[in-house]
């Protein structure tokens, strides 16, 4: 529908079809007419030319309608009124007769006119009611994929898929960028978001009308800008959290460093000043033997550091080849076992697994050392293990007390130590230790394609239990257990 009053052009074709359409209506009610004329007087007959005018008006307007009526009453008047064949009037009666019968066609045509100008307004209003609600559908599909919280470029192809599903066309896309670049088959829309350039791009055989693009493409740009916005909240959440998570670490090195190294260096230093005084050759042993084994503990610190440095980084790197666990296993609890029994019960023919020899080891020293740190003197360290559902697992247990279940999530965490009684293993290395040996137990032991768990209860002990999957064994094993070590 065209608004303020504006009419529509009509072609001279149209005008034609509506003109034969006229000449034949009208013939077809002189038809009724001459074949009801013998048996009804023709006076009554002329109701049949209003019908013509009806359907004239309801199919072509006021305008075809007028020129109907006049034309039906000339025909009326020429074929059937006295004298017959000429457009001439004997009688005033029917004068009369005619005039009425124009007048109601007139009239006819009028109301017939008028309700198809309704009809035709009433329809154009549906037509834009749906187009608004088909609108209003895309631009809620569009929030929604917004809400999903993907990244804006997830969100900027969803955009695009239901833009194409919504508008029939075969492609359509959504594109940051300061000037447009569309292909040569596609059609440029310009979204006009706030926080810069953006543009719809579809093929050209889209279904809808470029006014209803344009409509839409204004509410996805203001939709954009939304999206846009939570992206940066989202970026400066993840810099503020990054910056807290790194002033917590940094307070932790700090930490480690202000406690863990001064014990040994004061030690180291004292030792080394006495050694300058006068003093027996026994005691000077002892300040040597101090020297060396808090020189080894800052070295083993030193070291602990610089593998959780590459861990954290990702630039573990393992050497992976085939090895044996239980060779690997053993030969870590020979350097770590010192005086303190260990129960050795894990299988000898256990798959072989893809890994990192050295760096097991490191893991399986650590695993061994804390089990012992906090296992009674009495009470051995139990190594088991085997291959079950798919994975090769190796289980090292204390007698300790067990580790309390508020804790048990954070065991793995860099310098995570719980201050508690003495012979607690679950304490995670209890406060006596770096708090680093387990974070670089699993940073090893995942690095190599592994897992580690822990198994505790409040009064059973403490059991680390280290798995990889089974991989296709290699054709020859010979040579590989000792390559494990």
């Amino acid at each position: 529908m065209v608004g303020g009053g504006a009419r529509r052009p009509v072609s001279l074709r149209e005008s034609a079809l509506t003109g034969a359409e006229i000449v034949l209506t009208v013939a077809a009610a002189t038809g009724g007419v001459a074949a009801l004329q013998s048996s009804t007087p023709v006076q009554g007959l002329g109701m049949l030319y209003l019908l013509a005018v009806l359907a004239i008006a309801i199919r072509r307007g006021q305008l075809a309608a007028l020129i109907a009526a006049v034309l039906s009453v000339l025909t009326f008047n020429y074929l059937y009124v006295t004298p017959r064949h000429q457009l001439t009037i004997a009688h005033s009666s029917d004068l009369v007769h005619l005039v009425v019968l124009l007048i109601a066609a007139a009239v006819v045509g009028r109301l017939a006119a008028v309700a198809r100008e309704r009809a035709a307004e009433a329809e154009s209003r549906a037509r834009l009611a749906a187009a608004r609600e088909r609108e209003a559908k895309l631009v809620a599909e569009v929030a929604s994929a917004i809400l999903a919280g993907e990244s804006i470029g997830a969100q900027l192809e969803s955009i695009g898929q239901r833009v194409a599903l919504a508008t029939a066309a075969g492609r359509a896309r959504v594109v940051l960028e300061a000037v447009p670049t569309p292909r040569a088959d596609e059609l440029t829309v310009p979204l006009h978001p706030r926080a810069g350039n953006a543009w719809l791009y579809l093929t050209r055989d889209v279904a809808w009308d470029r006014e209803a693009i344009e409509r839409v493409g204004a509410s996805i740009g203001r939709l954009i800008d939304v999206a846009v916005e939570r992206e940066r909240i989202s970026e400066r959440a993840a810099e503020n959290e990054a910056a807290r998570r790194a002033e917590v670490a940094k307070t932790a090195i700090l930490h480690a460093i202000s406690h863990d190294l001064r014990s040994p260096l004061t030690a180291i230093t004292t030792a080394g000043s006495a050694l300058g005084i006068g003093i027996s050759e026994a005691e000077r042993a002892e300040l040597v033997e101090v020297i060396e084994t808090e020189s080894a503990r800052l070295a083993k610190l030193v070291d602990d550091l610089l593998d959780l440095s590459r861990i954290e980084s990702g630039a573990v790197e393992p050497q992976a080849d085939w090895c044996d666990l239980h060779d690997v296993v053993a030969s870590a609890a020979a350097h770590a076992s010192g005086e303190h029994p260990i129960e050795f019960a894990l299988p000898a023919e256990l798959p072989l697994v893809r890994a990192d020899a050295a760096q097991l080891e490191r893991v399986f020293s650590n695993l061994i050392e804390n089990a012992i740190k906090f296992s009674p003197a009495a009470e051995p360290v139990r190594i088991s293990g085997g291959a079950t559902a798919g994975r090769v697992a190796v289980r090292v247990a204390d007698r300790g007390s067990g580790i309390p279940r508020r804790f048990r999530s954070h065991v793995f965490e860099p310098f995570f130590r719980v201050r508690g009684p003495a012979g607690g293993a679950a304490s995670a290395e209890g406060g006596r230790g770096s708090g680093l040996g387990l974070a670089i137990c699993r940073g090893f032991v995942e690095a190599n394609g592994g897992r580690i768990i822990l198994q505790t209860g409040r009064d059973s002990g403490t059991t680390f239990t280290v798995s990889f999957p089974v991989a296709s064994q290699p054709a020859s094993t010979e040579g590989v257990a000792g390559a494990a070590t």
